[in-house]
């Protein structure tokens, strides 16, 4: 068995967690950004984590996000009743929400409500919150702004140019239970084709988690770009509005000091030539379903 963490945020990561835990020869862990969470209507809300346990059980919906062949009644009824429900939660989802909010009321961590859900679902690989105290990333705007994760990438369509980033708690958040152990018995640590600045780097802002990826002999990194832009969401826009080199040279930046390789999409292929200071392994690296996810995680991800 190959033992591998992966930490993932968004679509991208689950779609690529979904290809490691395909692959029988893989131990699996995933370490899920919560910088998204939120409380929305009352419920507390883990988008990121609720992405990678949808997608690993394959009943995520079409687009990456919440549940296939979901209604969506309840939220039609918020909005005849004066609520804003414009992050739109199905009915399925609610229910999963409902349950987290009651575990978490009543004493229950975070990352042993995700176990005990992910066992329910029958998925075979590991599935942790990166901490189970609050961090929330919140985004300053050029105009200056300063939004909640959620409402600047759902509410506002993420149309605002970021100006900044701030993951409020990190600083005294620990990693959850099983992490860094995870993270020190891997034979790669995998980042997914995540957006670097506001999927992974909530992550790296648990202290003790990023010193674990930095003294890690083998990190990988999955570019998120395709021909030097994202396929979807802000990721390039993002980069560049930090300050990030352009294109893949700018991924190699979000992650200095981190990685050792960096995994490009056939149709950057001429940027192998000028990256320096790592390996480059060019490959196709859309995997919209899993048997393209686990043919990259074969062929390209863990040769």
């Amino acid at each position: 068995m190959v033992k591998v963490v992966e930490l993932s945020g968004g679509v991208g990561g689950a779609r690529l967690a979904r290809g490691l835990d395909g692959v029988p020869s893989v131990d699996l862990t995933v370490v899920v950004n919560v910088g998204d969470d939120e409380v929305i209507h009352g419920l507390y809300v883990s988008a990121d984590l609720d992405t990678v346990t949808y997608t690993l059980a394959g009943v995520e919906g079409g687009q990456g996000w919440g549940r296939g062949t979901d209604s969506f009644n309840t939220n039609e009824e918020l909005g005849k009743l004066g609520a804003d429900n414009r992050f739109r939660l199905g009915d399925k989802d609610l229910a999963l929400n409902i349950l987290r909010t009651e575990a978490l009321g009543t004493g229950t961590k975070l990352d042993e409500f995700t176990r005990r859900i992910t066992k329910q679902l029958d998925i075979r690989s590991s599935v942790i919150p990166v901490t189970n105290e609050q961090v929330r990333t919140k985004i300053r705007t050029a105009q200056g702004d300063r939004l909640s994760f959620q409402e600047y990438f759902v509410i506002r369509q993420h149309r605002d140019d970021v100006d900044d980033l701030e993951f409020v708690g990190a600083a005294r958040a620990k990693p959850a239970p099983g992490v860094l152990d995870a993270i020190s018995e891997a034979d790669v640590v995998v980042i997914g084709p995540s957006n670097p600045p506001l999927s992974i780097w909530p992550i790296l802002a648990v202290e003790e988690v990023r010193d674990a990826i930095e003294s890690h002999r083998n990190v990988v990194a999955v570019s998120p770009l395709f021909g030097g832009k994202a396929l979807k969401g802000p990721a390039d826009r993002v980069m560049a509005s930090l300050g990030l080199l352009s294109g893949n040279a700018g991924v190699v930046e979000a992650y200095s000091g981190l990685i050792n390789r960096l995994v490009i999409d056939i149709s950057d292929a001429a940027d192998a030539s000028i990256l320096q200071g790592l390996e480059i392994t060019v490959a196709d690296t859309r995997i919209p379903n899993a048997e393209a996810a686990i043919r990259f995680t074969e062929s390209a991800l863990l040769r």
